[in-house]
């Protein structure tokens, strides 16, 4: 039988009270007490708690006919930070989060790759810039976390396989060491599907397919995702979907990758907004492209949902532009290379259709935040 003492039960109302003004902003005190049936001396302890380590603040008196009108309370949003770096091969985007996991600050920063210390070295001075420009102080920040096109050990501390950037065995040392600060390597894909996650708590067993301009994916079972015992899981980009085909950066022949990755759309020269631009306004080439590249993502997610009969979500650079019409277009698609008589609604647009990668960098920190509160 478990046994819980006086300072573990005081630990529990005060995470209890930050939580539930977490979800109620502009809640009372009675309110509070009502809730989570405490008494209201224990609630005003807890709050008094908070507010000193200006957790919450008052905001404002609650409408009253009779007596005297009640004080609000709501968390201060950006009593911690959360930072997340998409790292790119010429650019960096960096997001700075609030505890409700809305962008406060983001930029774009020109900057090379290079699998190098000075390279991240450079970073961290780019960062810390960051935090003085917008009046950040470090020990407000819960963590850094930076999104990469590769597979991490699962502590974060190393890229593992790194074979797009040649980073593979890389530290996060070489960028930790300027900070105070927790910092981790996430892969871009597990960061895209964080934030799925984060918008979409529903979502409890579902494939995540990142169409990035490398691509990627994530397995979620039960609202939690599965990586693996070296990460490897969710690595969809290196299934072979066409038999001695195109040669991946992987060096083997007709990885998913090459088919199905925002790169396999472009000229050497383009953006995808040029793509779409080209696209839109007729050019044959692109529209051929295009119509190939919804083609080849029908046979991923049909050999997917053969697997793992569940929500396939898409994610990535290339959501923002996919119209409605492409999205059942690919459902028809898929509906015809099944089996099954299945109903493809299963297959849907992430919530979080820009900057997943660098807000997704940086939730988990804000997540382990809200759940170790009181402790």
């Amino acid at each position: 039988m478990d046994t819980f003492s006086l300072t573990d039960i005081k630990k529990k109302n005060l995470s209890d009270v930050y939580h539930y003004i977490y979800s109620n902003p502009g809640c009372s005190k009675q309110a509070i007490a009502t809730a989570l049936t405490m008494s209201l001396p224990t609630v005003s302890q807890h709050l008094s708690t908070l507010l000193s380590e200006e957790l919450i603040e008052k905001c404002g008196q609650l409408t009253s006919t009779v007596g005297r009108r009640a004080v609000a309370y709501q968390i201060l949003a950006t009593a911690r930070l959360s930072i997340g770096i998409e790292i790119l091969p010429r650019s960096i985007y960096i997001v700075a989060l609030n505890l409700y996991g809305k962008k406060e600050i983001k930029e774009q920063y020109e900057v090379t790759f290079q699998p190098e210390t000075a390279y991240f070295k450079k970073l961290g001075n780019i960062v810390k810039d960051f935090l003085q420009k917008h009046g950040y102080k470090e020990e407000q920040l819960l963590g850094i976390g930076l999104g990469i096109q590769g597979l991490t050990s699962p502590d974060g501390t190393q890229i593992t396989y790194g074979a797009i950037s040649n980073s593979t065995g890389l530290s996060i040392h070489d960028f930790s060491d300027a900070f105070s600060t927790p910092c981790k390597f996430l892969h871009d894909s597990e960061c895209a599907s964080n934030i799925e996650l984060w918008e979409n708590p529903e979502l409890k067993d579902a494939i995540y397919i990142s169409l990035g301009y490398h691509l990627g994916g994530a397995i979620i079972i039960n609202g939690e995702l599965q990586s693996g015992p070296t990460g490897k899981s969710g690595t969809f980009e290196h299934m072979t979907l066409v038999p001695d085909g195109i040669t991946c950066y992987c060096g083997k022949k007709g990885c998913a990758e090459c088919y199905c990755s925002a790169n396999s759309l472009l000229d050497s020269s383009q953006e995808l907004e040029d793509f779409f631009a080209a696209k839109d306004q007729g050019d044959p080439s692109c529209q051929k492209r295009w119509e190939e590249y919804l083609d080849h993502l029908s046979i991923l997610i049909n050999n997917l949902h053969m697997v793992l009969e569940c929500t396939i979500v898409l994610g990535g650079h290339v959501t923002p532009y996919f119209t409605n019409e492409d999205i059942e277009l690919v459902r028809q698609q898929v509906s015809r290379r099944s089996t099954f008589q299945d109903d493809t609604s299963y297959i849907i647009p992430g919530r979080c259709r820009t900057d997943s990668v660098s807000i997704g960098a940086a939730i988990p920190f804000i997540k382990d935040f809200l759940n170790e509160i009181g402790q």
